[in-house]
């Protein structure tokens, strides 16, 4: 009877143990980065968010697997093309960060924009859109902000 109360909670232990280590090696424990920054930021936050609403704008984002391309379509209130913008996406997976990238989109025609993403495997990713009045590097002049989840068939 000890043998096996002992087995019991050893096999509870070294199962606890493979938990604990695989949850802590697979997150690093941030969810937002700069977040004391940014939480001082709330109230321009509020303000930009405000701001694109009034403005109407809207996207549609579709993966095409012929061409291995990520298309964005911006339109405004009225149904109208939305060009001469530069836009960002942020390509990432739902559970880890270890596929992350930025992409820069180019304009191909009226609001629509493309890049090329080869390799992107299939699966759920999630899209943080970003769209800028001249450089991308200037995150607080995002005239447009947007997370789309993707899902590309294996």
């Amino acid at each position: 009877m000890l043998l096996a109360f002992v087995g019991f909670f050893a096999v509870v232990f070294v199962a606890d143990g493979i938990m604990i280590y695989k949850a802590v090696s697979t997150f690093g424990g941030l969810d937002t980065t700069d977040a004391y920054r940014k939480g001082l930021a709330y109230n321009e936050r509020i303000a930009a968010a405000s701001s694109q609403a009034r403005r109407g704008w809207r996207d549609s984002l579709d993966y095409v697997p012929q061409s291995k391309r990520l298309r964005v379509a911006l339109t405004d209130g009225a149904g109208g093309a939305v060009s001469g913008l530069t836009l960002t996406a942020e390509i990432m997976r739902p559970a880890t960060s270890r596929f992350d990238q930025v992409l820069f989109l180019q304009q191909t025609g009226p609001g629509t924009y493309e890049v090329d993403v080869p390799g992107l495997a299939g699966g759920w990713w999630t899209v943080d859109l970003k769209a800028h009045k001249g450089a991308p590097e200037n995150q607080e002049t995002a005239l447009y902000e947007s997370r789309r989840r993707l899902w590309i068939t294996p």
